[in-house]
């Protein structure tokens, strides 16, 4: 089949108007962000973060203000800060965060809402990267508010510090945090992290058992895949534990936790569908979108609300779709965490 010149034209013709649009759409966002007040500001800063664009990374710094903005506001927009990618952020950021951190001194705890925004900060810190955004995770490890050391935590496995490896070993040893700690540990893939794994294996404890077990698979422990698959089996009475790993087998895309999780959220009765549709939308697997749209169909509300948060982390032009059907659900948790998602995704009511 020939394919002619004016065809050609034509085509090209359709894509220069398709993206003279989104940058038209996108350039009113960014005026409705600057115009806007502080809910404006909220519904619209993830739109902007996804952008990647120095025009909304301009908006967002320009309206970053620590100590005048709302809590709300300024979460918002350090959250998008982090979605942008861009490094001008960081020196911003870390300035906020030694701000909050002489706060604290001061007043010996932060109020809740600024606690929530430097947690937020460190999120961010840790998606922009680079020397400064890691001394200050490695700085906050050592923090005395366990919420900020789970997000430090986090974040070091995030970059993939090879340093932080003795401190997360340390705080594995004590029995803090351990899930936040191995998924750390597996993310950064180094095999000084085999020990502590190990010992996990040996706790009473089956959800470390777990999750040491997927810390090692992801370290190329192949053994422990049947492992996991083993904690599928459990009674009734377990079946959190099965759900973790689960969660776990999906996002080394095994068929096995995938099954597992869907079966679970066909059964509303038991109480665990709604955490099996969470475990679904957290794995990042784009294989569980469909499933999650199956179960989008259910009287369960909860479990309806589980669909909306997880399809909006996981993205695509089917969870889009459903997201927009969602929108119109009776149950009000549902319809926000649906506008939610789909703002988090790019998608603002006109």
């Amino acid at each position: 089949m020939k394919i002619t010149f004016l065809a050609v034209l034509c085509a090209l013709g359709a894509l220069n108007a398709v993206s003279a649009g989104a940058k038209e759409r996108e350039k009113n966002v960014i005026a409705e962000f600057d115009a806007g007040k502080t809910e404006d500001r909220i519904r619209l800063a993830p739109a902007l973060g996804r952008m990647k664009d120095k025009k909304a990374v301009d908006a967002l710094l320009a309206a970053f203000d620590i100590r005048r903005a709302s809590p709300r506001e300024t979460a918002a927009v350090v959250s998008a800060l982090g979605q942008a990618g861009d490094a001008r952020a960081v020196e911003e950021l870390a300035g906020a965060d030694d701000y909050l951190r002489s706060m604290a001194l001061q007043l010996g705890d932060l109020p809740p809402q600024l606690q929530v925004v430097r947690i937020a900060i460190l999120e961010a810190l840790s998606r922009l990267g680079g020397d400064q955004a890691v001394s200050i995770l490695e700085e906050s490890v050592n923090d005395k508010d366990q919420r900020v050391v789970e997000e430090a935590v986090r974040g070091l496995g995030r970059l993939q510090i090879k340093d932080a490896i003795p401190a997360l070993q340390q705080l594995a040893a004590r029995g803090e945090m351990t899930q936040t700690v191995f998924e750390a540990l597996a993310s950064i893939g180094d095999k000084r992290a085999v020990s502590t794994l190990e010992q996990g294996l040996s706790s009473p404890d089956k959800f470390v058992n777990v999750e040491a077990a997927y810390a090692l698979a992801t370290l190329g422990r192949k053994e422990m895949i049947p492992r996991l698959e083993g904690y599928l089996k459990n009674d009734p009475g377990s079946e959190k534990v099965g759900i973790l790993a689960g969660y776990y087998l999906t996002k080394l895309d095994r068929a096995s936790g995938l099954d597992h999780l869907v079966v679970l959220t066909k059964k509303s009765d038991s109480g665990f569908a709604a955490l099996a549709a969470d475990a679904l939308g957290k794995s990042g697997n784009p294989r569980a979108v469909l499933p999650l749209v199956e179960a989008m169909k259910t009287d369960d509300s909860s479990v309806r609300l589980s669909v909306a948060r997880g399809l909006g982390r996981l993205g695509g032009t089917r969870a889009l779709s459903a997201l927009k059907k969602l929108k119109q659900d009776p149950n009000p948790g549902v319809h926000n965490a649906a506008v939610i998602s789909l703002a988090e995704l790019g998608e603002i009511d006109d």
